[in-house]
């Protein structure tokens, strides 16, 4: 029996519809600034599968509590690859528009070689392929541990190329080989934070919730590591790219890294507290930050120098976003549930 979507899920797609449909209509004033705001929140959006798939590939190999209370919901999670990819269909188009390489030649012949719009759909094509049928074939139990351990491998590596393209082209004189970690972690939390947001709002307490909680200490402390230390490495004399790349988001985006910092420090240093960890109360409240925190960070990353009307693009493509997941992650749930019951 198929599962049917609620009169509150119409009314929260139509209200993202909606959204989406205001975001992209700014491409009426300024497509550039527009499609930008847009990627920022498109590519905040891809983190859901991508995290949603390391967690569950990492349920496969390291077994325990935390897996067994999150199983569905990661799985529901990974289901989000199509709509994600869907998102990009704009980005895809309008490539003209939101990056440099289309307009100026690129410095060196890698740069040539590499970017190009073929070739950035191609691997954006080839990413969303990867989170789907990786994440297909797990949650159907076919070599599901061999298909863990390639998409653990693959994750990191292909995840670090898209990156590259999605947002580290934007500027064509900076280059990082964290970048990649960087979005890999940024993934990683949001996607956590979201999925223990939504299994703890609507299911009973899970079980040993202390585990989950040290979870997302660990994953925030990792997060803390590699930002600092790119940061760090970037702003050594050594390297005027990466400077003077943090130097454009000084003036009003100060007050964006504070945010993020502060949204990202202040869970942390709570969730180092047991009784914290172990109230889904509070884990709750902190996941709420730390998705607004991630969501700050992601335009930090993408929308400086693009003016007003791109931050406003990424507000409104982000509620909207925001929406299809609870939309989406309570139909694709349902759907696994569904699933496992007894025949």
């Amino acid at each position: 029996m198929g599962i049917r979507l609620s009169r509150a899920d119409l009314w929260t797609l139509a209200i993202a519809a909606l959204c989406a449909a205001a975001a992209l209509a700014l491409t009426w004033f300024d497509p550039g600034a527009a499609l930008t705001g847009w990627l920022g929140a498109a590519t905040a959006f891809a983190g859901l599968p991508a995290g949603s798939l390391c967690l569950l590939a990492m349920m496969k190999l390291i077994p325990g509590a935390w897996g067994e209370a999150l199983r569905l919901t990661c799985e529901a999670g990974t289901m989000l690859a199509l709509p994600a990819f869907i998102t990009f269909l704009p980005v895809m188009a309008g490539t003209a528009f939101i990056y440099p390489w289309m307009s100026h030649r690129p410095d060196t012949a890698f740069q040539i070689f590499w970017l190009g719009p073929f070739a950035f759909a191609l691997r954006t094509v080839l990413w969303f392929a990867l989170l789907w049928g990786a994440a297909r074939s797990i949650r159907a139990r076919r070599r599901s541990r061999a298909i863990a351990v390639a998409a653990l491998i693959a994750l990191p590596v292909l995840g670090s190329l898209v990156a590259v393209d999605w947002l580290m082209s934007l500027d064509l004189k900076f280059a990082s080989s964290a970048f990649g970690l960087q979005m890999l972690i940024l993934s990683l939390c949001l996607a956590y934070c979201a999925l223990l947001m939504f299994r703890i709002a609507i299911g009973s307490r899970p079980y040993r919730i202390g585990v989950l909680g040290a979870l997302l200490l660990t994953l925030l402390l990792i997060w803390a590591y590699i930002q600092f230390l790119t940061f760090f490495i970037s702003w050594s004399p050594g390297l005027p790219e990466g400077a003077e790349w943090y130097g454009r988001r000084a003036g009003g985006w100060d007050l964006a890294e504070w945010a993020f910092a502060l949204l990202g420090a202040i869970p942390l240093i709570m969730l180092l507290f047991a009784a914290i960890r172990a109230d889904a109360v509070w884990l709750l409240r902190l996941s709420v930050l730390v998705i607004a925190g991630k969501l700050i960070e992601f335009a930090w990353f993408a929308l400086p120098g693009r003016g007003v009307i791109a931050v406003v693009s990424f507000l409104l493509a982000s509620l909207a976003f925001s929406l299809l997941a609870s939309a989406a992650l309570g139909l694709a749930l349902r759907r696994r549930i569904a699933r496992r019951a007894p025949k």
